[in-house]
């Protein structure tokens, strides 16, 4: 696939990935910020491996238990939902037009269970909407019961996809 076949996202629009998920979600982030967007990362991934494999320049914060991060690491605490997702209303709010990419639903989900999951990427997604921000939230399908799925297909748009509702 050439640059040139990649999706065009648009502002205000949060993105489900679900094939090759990972790595296409970190593709449209680093294109993202190549055309100046401001951006951040929250993901389960150790971000010292993040750093190694995708080679960014913004913040990037760990969703993980750890009381102590080490070496300027920022954790997120993965039951903190509210806390995630202040952050990222902050961080769009602070920086118009910004890229976050939310990188292991599937850890918070296993945390908090599916329906409080939903509610705060709901609440994500209204001030994504409203902010001009972009939201890319990669997932293994795998991992989520059918309707679940179908839940948050609904939410989302896909990569090449541009819904009416869920993004006025």
């Amino acid at each position: 696939m050439s640059p040139h076949d990649e999706p065009i996202l648009k502002g205000g629009s949060s993105y489900l990935f679900t094939e090759h998920a990972v790595s296409k979600a970190f593709g449209a982030f680093k294109r993202l910020m190549a055309e100046g967007k401001r951006g951040l990362v929250i993901t389960r991934t150790h971000p010292a491996r993040i750093q190694t494999v995708y080679g960014l320049d913004c913040p990037i914060m760990w969703i993980a238990k750890s009381a102590r991060p080490t070496g300027g690491i920022i954790s997120l605490e993965p039951t903190r939902l509210m806390k995630i997702h202040s952050t990222i209303s902050d961080f769009i709010k602070a920086n118009p037009g910004a890229t976050v990419l939310l990188d292991g639903l599937e850890y918070l989900v296993t945390e908090n269970g599916f329906a409080a999951v939903m509610k705060a990427v709901q609440l994500t997604n209204e001030e994504v909407a409203m902010s001009g921000a972009f939201l890319l939230v990669p997932i293994d399908p795998r991992a989520f019961e059918t309707q679940q799925l179908g839940l948050l297909e609904r939410e989302f748009s896909m990569p090449g996809e541009h819904k009416l509702y869920g993004s006025s």
